[in-house]
């Protein structure tokens, strides 16, 4: 892990329109002022603690730039129109954990290069793991069929990213 950052993450609403966002505030305190932005009325709705982090590669020094990344979220169970769901189930019978990846205001770009990140967020929480026969699969956020209705939780596990991973025997 490295280019790591504390802040919070924030959400505002546009009294104007009603669109929502939230993006990353590497600050000590979330901002809260009121603010104009083009057509928009943007006003605070709520902040929660956060990290953020990239990863690197510890052989080739590659780096992979997770700063879209908002949380992880593991599914509780909710219906069957749910991917989410669906997946975890089928998942769970294999000891894998399934959590899904959180993404501030997913578009299509983002989208199109996801797959990548999360192999290797895979593998890096894989690589941590020292119960034998368990393994993490981190897939889109954008499979819980319903934000709204979801009865998954954000993981809020802060010594998650301490454990070093296992020494690899060759």
């Amino acid at each position: 892990m490295t280019d790591v950052r504390y802040g919070f993450i924030v959400v505002e609403k546009c009294y104007h329109c009603n669109d929502e966002r939230s993006y990353f505030a590497a600050e000590h305190v979330p901002p809260k002022e009121e603010y104009r932005e083009g057509e928009h009325f943007w006003d605070y709705m709520g902040s929660s603690q956060s990290v953020q982090f990239n990863l690197k590669c510890g052989e080739c020094g590659a780096v992979v730039e997770l700063g879209e990344l908002l949380g992880l979220m593991t599914c509780a169970g909710c219906t069957d129109e749910c991917d989410l769901n669906v997946l975890s189930r089928i998942c769970e019978s294999q000891r894998i954990w399934v959590y899904a990846a959180l993404t501030y205001n997913p578009d299509e770009q983002m989208k199109a290069h996801m797959a990548e990140k999360l192999a290797v967020l895979s593998q890096y929480f894989n690589d941590r793991i020292r119960t034998e026969g368990k393994k993490i699969l981190v897939v889109p956020g954008w499979l819980v069929h319903d934000v709204d209705m979801c009865h998954g939780s954000v993981l809020r596990d802060v010594g998650m990213f301490e454990v070093e991973p296992e020494p690899q025997t060759t």
